[in-house]
């Protein structure tokens, strides 16, 4: 991708070989058309041409990229068709919506390893229902949202919320082969699903990503995860290869693209040189004179955008057959040098006109931006007061807490001789718990803290958990083999998703005998 960046056409055309049979079907699947179809892969290709500079190189997460691009373009398409998004859409607004938004803490994954796991993803899609299968074809090839899933099955909103979170829940613990370890819930976490399948309207995707980016810490690598894992889909469907002509349509085209970017280069050096040539005194002006003819266009036919054809002939002295014509430079009379000069002033006039209208759209498209991001951190801020607020009027006391069986009271004290501390508050009947903690240090987005339990030598998973600035009750639950006796408990931090086995930087501990 950074060759392609680079403009490096061969980088390009391996591209077009590897990746063409799978995107050229998953645009099909999408838009159901031959002819269709054909154009939106044409456009795709130009698209990485053009916006290869929005891959993030480090991340070398080329596979989910592409496959992104690709359902994106596809099923605008099929929106825009249906009538579905308004067709006068600008172009840098179009471009914003179907360009991928990936985590930038996302596993790299590339074509051979997503064709290796085609047995695996086929396998866990098939263990789901048929309704939660059902809900991710709508979303993922019909390009419905979730008010369209709702009115086509007649069912309410937020069962089908809640019907795309539990498929693509299911989805990934069928495809990793274990219960996803990551327990904590807020709403933020909940935008994820949606997200990640595209069932959401193109503003909502907008601001639900900008909301992503305030809201810290937030969970980047659960993100990457269901990123991939969406992107697997396609990796099932028997491939259909693009006719042999087409690549040389999609190929015409980069190369028209390419050479639309190389004269315009040209032509503003050549006005450039042709500027700098032209600023001779008029005491010498005598002198230089084939200096000006070398800095006009010479007349081999060819068309420039600074000088037409027939303005080039008119310079032309004109001959009749029976003179003799010596070999001498063209001599521009005067009156031409002025009107050449008045052709640079409008070409620089209409330059400076043009540079203006950018500059205003691109400050436009920032301050949007921008606006859109504080808009909803204010959002983020005002969520979180009102649920402060609303804990503290309506929850003076954990609910639960006061009905436990039998409770137990374990203190929790640093390993390091810190100020930090807290306590776990248990039930052996109830097999539940709740822990407390006080003066531990806020972890980066991409860090949780996560509580083990030792029960007889063996160690368990009992959450992760995001530790806020206020002390607070995190609930957990114990194994069902656990009714007494020695427990050892740990307080260690992880990663955000969780470990498979403790780390070593504990920072509380506690038994209860």
């Amino acid at each position: 991708m950074q060759k392609i960046n680079d403009g490096d056409i061969e980088a390009i055309k391996n591209l077009y070989e590897r990746y063409s049979a799978l995107l050229y079907t998953l645009i099909k699947k999408i838009l159901k058309d031959e002819n269709h179809s054909e154009d939106v892969l044409s456009r795709v290709f130009l698209m990485i041409l053009k916006e290869a500079d929005y891959y993030d190189v480090k991340s070398g997460n080329t596979y989910t990229w592409l496959v992104s691009l690709t359902k994106n373009i596809a099923v605008y398409e099929l929106r825009k068709k249906e009538g579905r998004v308004d067709k006068n859409l600008s172009l840098e607004l179009e471009a914003e919506y179907v360009l991928p938004k990936l985590s930038r803490l996302s596993e790299s994954l590339e074509l051979d390893k997503a064709v290796g796991l085609k047995t695996k993803i086929e396998t866990a899609l098939n263990k789901l229902t048929d309704a939660q299968q059902y809900v991710i074809y709508l979303a993922y090839y019909e390009g419905l949202n979730q008010q369209d899933i709702a009115k086509k099955l007649k069912i309410p909103h937020s069962t089908v919320e809640s019907k795309i979170k539990t498929s693509l829940i299911n989805l990934n613990e069928n495809f990793i082969g274990k219960p996803s370890l990551f327990t904590v819930k807020n709403e933020m976490v909940e935008l994820i699903y949606p997200f990640v399948l595209g069932c959401i309207d193109y503003e909502s995707y907008l601001r639900t990503y900008n909301s992503f980016k305030a809201s810290e810490p937030f969970p980047w690598k659960l993100l990457g995860e269901y990123q991939n894992l969406v992107s697997l889909l396609p990796v099932i469907l028997e491939l259909e290869y693009p006719k042999e002509s087409m690549k040389e349509k999609v190929f015409n085209r980069i190369y028209h693209q390419i050479s639309l970017k190389e004269n315009k280069t040209k032509t503003f050096e050549r006005i450039s040189s042709t500027s700098s040539r032209l600023k001779i005194s008029e005491e010498n002006e005598d002198d230089h004179e084939a200096e000006i003819v070398e800095a006009l266009p010479s007349s081999t036919g060819e068309t420039t955008e600074t000088f037409a054809e027939e303005e080039i002939a008119e310079r032309e002295p004109k001959k009749k057959p029976d003179d003799f014509e010596p070999v001498v430079p063209f001599k521009p009379s005067a009156k031409e040098i002025p009107s050449r000069r008045s052709s640079y002033s409008t070409i620089i006039i209409i330059g400076l006109i043009v540079l203006f209208v950018i500059s205003a759209v691109l400050a436009y498209l920032f301050y949007n931006d921008r606006i859109l991001y504080y808009e909803s951190q204010v959002e983020n801020l005002n969520q979180r007061i009102s649920t402060i607020t609303e804990d503290f009027q309506n929850h003076p006391e954990i609910p639960g807490l006061g009905e436990l069986k039998n409770p137990k009271t374990i203190e929790l004290i640093s390993s390091e001789g810190t100020i930090t501390s807290g306590e776990i508050i248990l039930s052996y009947p109830d097999k539940r718990g709740y822990l407390r903690v006080n003066n531990l240090p806020i972890l980066s987005s991409d860090n949780a803290y996560q509580l083990w339990g030792s029960f007889n030598g063996d160690f368990i998973s009992l959450g992760v958990f995001k530790i806020s600035a206020r002390p607070d009750y995190y609930p957990f639950t114990l194994p069902d083999f656990v009714s007494s006796g020695l427990v050892e408990f740990y307080l260690i931090e992880s990663n955000a998703a969780g470990s498979r086995r403790p780390g070593s930087k504990i920072y509380l501990q506690g038994k209860a005998e």
